[in-house]
């Protein structure tokens, strides 16, 4: 394996920039050396020089650093800014001088690390030692000294003294020999009461007895957990060393080979440049072996296994290895993924022998009872391809039917109407059963559409085919997905410059190791960030902020169906809390500033409504959902100091969000929610921190299936299906009372807005329950109450993979190698449940705040 690959899969992510900068060494030496090629006037001028090079070391070589002051090397620069710079002084610096001071540079910064992570580490191995010395834990006796060769303390250093001194107190047998400060062995005597003899049940019995149940096995429970994490980060602070230290011989290597040079032999093997480095000092490192062999005497003593101390060191490297698969599996995912991405691993092809399976048809075949010869040809067997027995093809074969019936079968008057409903059913179901891919069925929309002719003009007049394209296709890139994309390019920002990641860890480490609490946690954070940043980007980025704990989990797991699930459902229901959430609550808003609702009206009834659902949906998907066998390793919080570039991209973000949330008063000035968007295209892409790949590693599947919803959803509007619809259910439901007006329309919404689009159904429902709710007494509070309802329920139809942006990001989150966590049955196990459970908390909480507030 390339030293690279080793360092990247063997280094403590957190300390991941802390380690040296391989890649970045390994360009400037390749910079180096052409910069060399270029500056050599003739080969025998470069074979003196060479020759001089080996004969007499240059100054820098001598005295490990550059002669020359570094002052073209200034805090804060990236490797690259730096390697820039040095190289423009190649005129007077050879490369020696230039290639060792950045490698002092890199051991300046990998010794203050290594000497905080040590001053810290070493605090609570003293404070370790203080509780083992005060404490009155008594341990079992041992009878028989250790021998020598069962000893895994080596030296008898100042520290070995600390350990045998607490060991006194605990009744820890230590043979003479490795340490001079115990003369005999010690005991201290056992003092117990009477009653403690007298075993009141046998040593089966399932219940704890009094020494499981008091104060000191308590205590050495606790101190075997400190135990074992300080031998973990210990033994991973010996890594960096070791890994370092392997990297500075690696590099030194590699410029010697491509630079003619030996400064490997000379400063390296020899040790001569680390001599000023505390790092890597022999007694450095002797003292951090002997704390990990004193912890191992430690935690023998703790499980009463004094004479089995290889075992106790198993034992604990074992805690070490589990610590690092777990972690480390997040880059070895990524790294899969990458791989998966270049090669395509889903349709790799190893041999001669897959190509052909993969380029030709595989075929049922029944003999012919006799031979047909014909002219150019001749059938033997009777021949059907497999891909028609699938189910994939019975589900189209059906869906084709059903529409093919409805085109058949006059529903309504309107032909434009009747076409419409055939179509509407078609996509529903190609969305629904997953018979072609999600988007296959989006990109299939618009020629639908034009093909059905259900689009009309403003006059109710059927657009020919020629306006019908240039009508939806102009409809299908809209503000909405000017917003995705803007979610999308914040999400790869703070992703790239590991900032999501910094916040989960907060968010995780404050979370615990419960899965539920996992899952509650990132659910309120959905539902907060959606009030604010819209339920199209909220999801989004909640993605980034969960794929640490993705990365460790399968694809079928429960703990990661539940995680994504309960991200789009509470993205959906953060469509509530404000009036910048969702599309619909802005339409809705027009119409309620003529009854005086403005934001603290909105915030004070969504906001409870928002709570209770999210509840409800998260005790609904703990209990579908078998997510306590799930393990979750307790998070650690990243604690780093950021960057320049971390701020920019925080500063970003937050103007962003700010921008977004105040867009209604801003919008003679941008227009949309979609121009503001904008901004973060052009400040991180147009910076140089986003780069083209990153923009090619958008999940462009879900932009498209975004465009065919919004497509779809403006050709239903235009053929005027819908409205035909409810204007219907309007001359039935006119005498019944508010409440049962909102019950009824709600069933409506739900259904629109699973099917079609949230904001659809507002647009449709809103103006109908206007003209219901002014006649109805008190006009002005029955109207505000049926069009906020209206609003709020517009966000509950959940139950389909396609009900709504939250669920199309859901439904295309794959692992790093393309398999989809989620499936439609999942969603519609879930979502249609949750889609009840949420209107049910806006026809009773919610509407029992609006009566009181909106009648108040």
């Amino acid at each position: 394996m390339k030293f690279s690959l080793s360092l990247k899969y063997n280094s403590v992510p957190e300390w991941q920039d802390k380690y040296i900068n391989y890649p970045g060494l390994k360009k400037l030496i390749y910079s180096l050396q052409a910069k060399q090629l270029e500056s050599s006037g003739s080969t025998s001028a470069a074979k003196e020089s060479s020759s001089s090079s080996l004969a007499e070391p240059s100054s820098a070589a001598r005295r490990y650093i550059p002669s020359h002051p570094r002052k073209w090397l200034r805090k804060g620069k990236d490797a690259t800014e730096t390697t820039t710079v040095e190289l423009e002084d190649m005129a007077t610096l050879t490369p020696e001088d230039v290639f060792l001071e950045k490698l002092t540079e890199e051991l300046e910064k990998i010794d203050e690390f290594y000497k905080s992570q040590e001053h810290e580490l070493y605090i609570q191995y003293d404070e370790l030692i203080q509780a083992l010395e005060i404490s009155s834990i008594h341990l079992i006796d041992r009878d028989n000294l250790l021998n020598d060769n069962k000893s895994v303390l080596s030296n008898k250093s100042s520290v070995a003294q600390e350990i045998i001194h607490a060991a006194k107190s605990f009744n820890l047998d230590i043979e003479n020999d490795y340490c001079d400060v115990m003369s005999s062995r010690t005991r201290m005597e056992l003092d117990e009461d009477e009653d403690d003899d007298d075993r009141s049940h046998s040593d089966n019995s399932a219940l704890l007895s009094d020494a499981d149940l008091n104060m000191k096995t308590q205590k050495k429970i606790t101190l075997k957990k400190q135990t074992t994490q300080l031998f973990v980060d210990l033994s991973q602070l010996k890594s960096f060393i070791e890994l370092n230290r392997i990297g500075f011989s690696k590099i030194a290597k590699k410029f010697d080979k491509l630079l003619n040079d030996n400064i490997r032999d000379r400063l390296f093997e020899s040790n001569e440049f680390f001599t000023d480095s505390y790092t890597f000092q022999l007694n450095t490192l002797t003292h951090l072996d002997n704390k990990l062999n004193n912890l191992i005497e430690v935690y023998a003593s703790l499980t009463g296994r004094l004479d089995d101390l290889e075992g106790c060191k198993t034992e604990l490297r074992s805690y070490l290895r589990e610590l690092i698969v777990w972690e480390r599996t997040t880059v070895w995912k990524e790294m899969l993924g990458m791989e998966a991405r270049t090669n395509d691993l889903k349709g790799a092809t190893t041999n001669i022998s897959q190509q052909n399976e993969l380029f030709q048809l595989e075929y049922y075949s029944w003999p012919l009872p006799y031979k047909v010869n014909l002219y150019f040809t001749k059938w033997e067997n009777f021949k059907i391809p497999k891909f028609l027995n699938t189910s994939r093809t019975y589900k189209l074969a059906i869906i084709i039917t059903i529409t093919g019936i409805l085109l058949g079968v006059k529903t309504f008057h309107d032909e434009a109407q009747h076409r419409c409903m055939a179509l509407l059913a078609c996509v529903a179901l190609l969305w629904a059963t997953e018979a072609i891919p999600l988007f296959v069925t989006s990109l299939l929309c618009p020629l639908l559409i034009v093909m059905f002719k259900v689009s009309k003009d403003s006059e109710g007049n059927v657009y020919g085919a020629a306006d019908a394209s240039s009508y939806i296709l102009s409809q299908m890139w809209s503000s909405t997905i000017m917003v995705l994309l803007g979610g999308f390019t914040l999400a790869a920002a703070l992703s790239k410059y590991n900032i999501a990641k910094i916040a989960a860890s907060w968010i995780l480490a404050g979370a615990g190791t419960k899965p539920r609490n996992i899952l509650l946690s990132i659910m309120g954070v959905a539902l907060f960030l959606s009030m604010w940043i819209s339920n199209v980007a909220s999801p989004v980025l909640c993605y980034s902020l969960i794929q640490g704990v993705l990365r460790t989990l399968d694809t079928d797991s429960p703990f990661a169906k539940a995680l994504i699930l309960g991200v789009a459902l509470s993205s959906n229901i953060g469509g509530m809390p404000s009036p910048i959430a969702s599309p619909q609550n802005i339409v809705a808003m027009e119409y309620l500033a003529n009854y005086n609702v403005g934001w603290g009206q909105w915030l004070g009834v969504a906001i409870p409504v928002g709570i209770v659902a999210l509840f409800l949906v998260w005790i609904l998907l703990i209990l579908t959902f078998k997510i306590n066998d799930a393990k979750v390793m307790k998070y650690k919080p990243i604690k780093e100091k950021l960057t320049i570039k971390q701020w920019y991209v925080i500063f970003v973000f937050i103007g962003t969000i700010i921008l977004w949330c105040v867009e209604s008063q801003i919008e003679s000035e941008f227009g949309s929610a979609g121009l503001i968007a904008v901004f973060p295209m052009v400040l991180f892409f147009g910076t140089g921190l986003l780069a083209t790949s990153d923009i090619n590693n958008f999940p462009w599947s879900i932009v498209i299936l975004a465009m065919g919803s919004l497509a779809l959803g403006k050709a239903v509007s235009s053929s005027g299906l819908l409205a035909t619809i409810a204007t219907a259910l309007q001359r039935r439901i006119s005498d019944y009372s508010i409440h049962v007006i909102l019950i009824i329309f709600g069933i409506l919404i739900l259904v629109i807005g699973t099917f079609v689009s949230h904001t659809v159904s507002a647009i449709i429902i809103i103006p109908l329950v206007q003209q219901i709710g002014e006649a109805l007494p008190n006009a002005q509070s029955s109207t505000a109450i049926l069009i906020f309802g209206t609003a709020l329920l517009s966000s509950c139809g959940m139950g389909l993979a396609s009900s709504g942006f939250p669920n199309v990001t859901a439904i295309s989150m794959t692992d790093e190698v393309g398999n989809r966590y989620l499936s439609v049955t999942n969603f519609i196990t879930r979502g249609v449940p949750a889609s009840f459970l949420c209107y049910f908390v806006v026809i009773t909480v919610g509407y029992g705040i609006m009566k009181a507030t909106l009648h108040g």
